[in-house]
């Protein structure tokens, strides 16, 4: 007899937090910032099943049973760059990202992912990266071999993006590191970090992913790992231990924070980039809200000489999404373009000469609006600016 009896609810395990919700919609709420939002899908989607509360209210009804996954869910659970600021400001702090992350789960089990989405993770299986490119080809922006695969207490987490798309921001990590005397090693075999298969819901394939990883950089005997992309060290620090069920054999560290840490300790100084530059930092949503990262990559700004930095009125906790996170762009490109448009015209509007950010997914996604609205805006990574403008001591 066939078994037609449907899948646990992974919803289950974070159904308290449902409850715990009080509608009062201060995930959406930025009033003190005048007639504006945080939430970038709630925006685009413009009903209320596109943003925090809603979601939230699906759970509640899906664990009830009015409501059963359906193709109709898709866009109203995957149409969210996850940037948290939903969770940064709910009155009850509740954890809204587990909640959709749990509801992501249980749409992966029923087949009901996103279709470009799922060609991308599938095809992350073989390859080991989110582009389809080959795997060997993973370093070839490296033309100093020496450190790959040595022994080191110190790894330089490349991740896929600046390892096939932004090379360029490899490089100039590469030479930071190279340049500040710390011992480090770099993966010939790094996989992707195993966020996509998240995303998409599928943990069982992120988990495997996740071992490799742990695996080869033990056997290095790396103590510290540092990483550009944000998402990549967050995937370390939080969903690593919670898949793999035990904690990181390792500490993480974002480049700002070496960085900011070599400032500090008088080992980097900086030259002047351009006499009377005024920039804008961009916080990425994962870097500030999802790893709490704030004041390091200002401290850095503040260190250079001849610079004004010129915040955005969202800024901080309080920043809004460049539209690039959680794969969106795969499926829903126009969430993606409205929300990088809007936050480039924020930038723009400082009378800013240069934005700066410190995450390749922000990067990619700023440069592309600046190339589509021929703004004269320039668009630069922190580490980029770094590279150019240090003085090493």
């Amino acid at each position: 007899m066939t078994d037609t009896k449907a899948p646990e609810l992974q919803l289950q395990a974070v159904a308290q937090s449902t409850y715990e919700c009080l509608r009062c919609a201060f995930c959406y709420d930025l009033s003190w910032l005048g007639s504006t939002n945080l939430c970038p899908s709630y925006t685009w989607g413009s009903f209320e099943s596109y943003g925090g509360r809603g979601r939230v209210a699906l759970a509640r009804a899906l664990l009830e049973g009015e409501l059963e996954y359906d193709e109709s869910l898709i866009p109203r659970i995957f149409a969210c760059t996850e940037c948290r600021a939903c969770a940064e400001h709910c009155f009850k702090y509740i954890d809204t990202v587990k909640v959709y992350d749990r509801m992501r789960q249980d749409m992966a089990v029923r087949g009901l992912i996103p279709p470009e989405l799922k060609i991308a993770v599938d095809q992350l299986v073989a390859s080991h990266n989110l582009y389809g490119k080959p795997h060997e080809k993973r370093l070839s922006w490296l033309k100093d071999r020496s450190r790959v695969d040595q022994p080191a207490p110190v790894a330089f987490f490349v991740g896929c993006t600046p390892s096939y798309v932004r090379r360029s921001l490899a490089e100039d990590f590469y030479s930071v590191l190279d340049s500040s005397d710390l011992d480090f090693t770099v993966l010939s075999d790094e996989w992707c970090c195993g966020h996509p298969f998240l995303a998409a819901g599928q943990t069982e394939r992120a988990a495997e992913v996740m071992s490799h990883n742990v695996e080869a950089l033990q056997d290095l005997g790396v103590e510290q790992l540092i990483f550009e992309c944000p998402g990549c060290m967050r995937t370390f620090r939080e969903d690593i231990p919670a898949v793999l069920g035990e904690p990181l054999p390792f500490e993480v560290l974002h480049i700002t924070e070496a960085i900011a840490e070599f400032v500090e300790e008088g080992r980097l100084q900086f030259s002047i980039y351009q006499p009377g530059t005024v920039v804008t930092y961009h916080d990425p949503c994962t870097l500030g809200r999802g790893l709490g990262i704030y004041d390091a990559p200002r401290a850095i700004i503040a260190a250079m000489p001849g610079m004004r930095l010129q915040e955005m009125p969202r800024h901080g906790r309080d920043a809004y999404c460049c539209g690039a996170g959680s794969f969106v762009r795969y499926d829903y490109a126009s969430l993606t373009d409205q929300t990088g448009v809007e936050r480039f015209w924020e930038a723009a509007a400082t009378g800013a000469q240069l934005l700066l950010t410190s995450c390749p997914a922000c990067v990619t996604q700023f440069q592309n609006v600046r190339a589509a609205l021929d703004s004269p805006l320039q668009v630069m990574d922190l580490i980029s600016l770094v590279k150019q403008v240090a003085r090493w001591k």
